[in-house]
């Protein structure tokens, strides 16, 4: 069996990011979000329910500002517990999140990640009773979100 490879590159090449180590995700591009809208990357973990969501998007003129927009938003939500926005660590520099509980189901990370040319706009939940290595694997695969390894871009 082979092993996949460690850097997950977006087909449109708009991000790349590192898979968490072990086998518990499966990363999928081109699957079909809640209302039929194509998704760069469905990262999903059957073990534990969680599931990662990774689009990217061109020109946006400021990552903070968005950030702050889609928790404002998010904050109307009726069950929707939205957390201050934070600066958060990324391969690809400039990058804000906020963490996100709905009732007492989900908690959740919401992270816009500066990609080279494009930005990242991370959704990411999880049942209230998965393991703490479901949130260490999503700041993982926020922190080595960016642009696609030039390397690998020729191939």
């Amino acid at each position: 069996k082979l092993a996949a490879p460690r850097i997950w590159i977006d087909p449109d090449e708009s991000f790349a990011l590192e898979r968490p180590s072990g086998e518990r995700w499966s990363f999928n591009a081109g699957r079909k979000g809640p209302e039929g809208e194509a998704l760069q990357l469905l990262a999903f973990s059957v073990e534990t329910g969680a599931q990662v969501i990774v689009q990217s998007a061109g020109k946006v003129p400021s990552v903070r500002r968005l950030t702050l927009a889609l928790a404002a938003k998010l904050g109307n939500e009726q069950g929707l517990h939205i957390e201050d926005v934070e600066r958060l660590g990324s391969r690809g520099g400039e990058a804000y999140g906020f963490w996100f509980t709905v009732a007492s189901e989900a908690r959740g990370r919401v992270a816009v990640v500066k990609a080279g040319d494009h930005v990242a706009l991370v959704i990411a939940s999880w049942p209230l009773g998965a393991p703490p290595s479901v949130a260490d694997d999503v700041a993982g695969m926020i922190e080595t979100l960016g642009p696609p390894p030039e390397a690998k871009k020729a191939f």
